[in-house]
């Protein structure tokens, strides 16, 4: 996992991981909360999209580059990975995404119990879906979540940085921090505190994608954890409005 920057490397990375969250952070993200409290039409519909597609455009941008420079794809994590290295990969994240489940089973069996819920996600109430078409985007930003953040952070940024200690197990580990303190920061216009609680759970992903070689692991456990806790956050929405509990999807 070496090889040389270019320009474009260091402009793709200051962009993504600085000017975009500062922009989000100091600008969007807020005007997109005031306009949702405001009860204007299709602003959290907006929000979504609009998170979206600029992960999709670096995601791209990073493909392109890899594609035009040749840079083998095992660089980004995304070749065809060792067997057993996967096994090993996997093997966390299947077992958290068990303890998910019976987690989510349980508070499904007494749906008063997602109340707490909704107050744990209340710094994240603005993204929170109210209609089945906000539900439907949800569930393509987690997906976009799980892809993106972890080709660009996981893939992307820890190349970027272990590339300049090739070969060398100190520049790995200043890598895997980095990439951690920048995903946290990516993360700054959900508070301060989320900053810490993104940079310990990009800690933990490096850390998966490093046991398996590939992103997938790392993809999947990011998907299904944003997944399920916007889907707990839009069943308690619906649990508490005029509707009541019927109009809940499927578990």
């Amino acid at each position: 996992m070496t090889g040389s920057h270019v320009l474009l490397d260091h402009i793709l990375l200051i962009s993504m991981t600085l000017l975009w969250p500062i922009a989000e952070w100091r600008w969007y993200y807020p005007r997109s909360v005031r306009n949702i409290a405001a009860g204007l039409r299709g602003a959290r519909a907006r929000l979504y999209r609009n998170c979206i597609v600029p992960q999709w455009v670096f995601s791209a941008c990073v493909i392109a580059l890899w594609a035009r420079l040749a840079r083998p794809w095992s660089w980004l994590f995304l070749g065809p990975g060792i067997p057993l290295r996967l096994a090993v990969g996997f093997f966390p994240v299947a077992l958290f995404l068990t303890f998910l489940g019976l987690q989510r089973r349980a508070l499904l069996a007494r749906p008063e119990r997602l109340n707490l819920v909704r107050r744990k996600l209340s710094i994240v109430d603005p993204l929170i879906p109210r209609t089945a078409l906000e539900y439907r985007l949800m569930i393509l930003l987690s997906i976009t979540a799980g892809v993106c953040e972890e080709l660009l952070y996981r893939g992307f940024v820890l190349w970027y940085f272990v590339s300049f200690w090739p070969s060398s197990r100190l520049g790995l580990i200043v890598a895997v921090v980095f990439s951690s303190i920048l995903f946290g920061f990516g993360h700054v216009y959900l508070g301060a505190n989320q900053i810490k609680v993104s940079a310990i759970a990009g800690l933990v992903a490096a850390l998966i994608v490093l046991a398996a070689g590939s992103l997938w692991p790392a993809i999947i456990l990011h998907a299904v954890t944003d997944w399920n806790s916007f889907d707990l956050g839009y069943r308690t929405v619906l649990l508490n409005s005029d509707e009541g509990p019927s109009l809940l999807v499927p578990a």
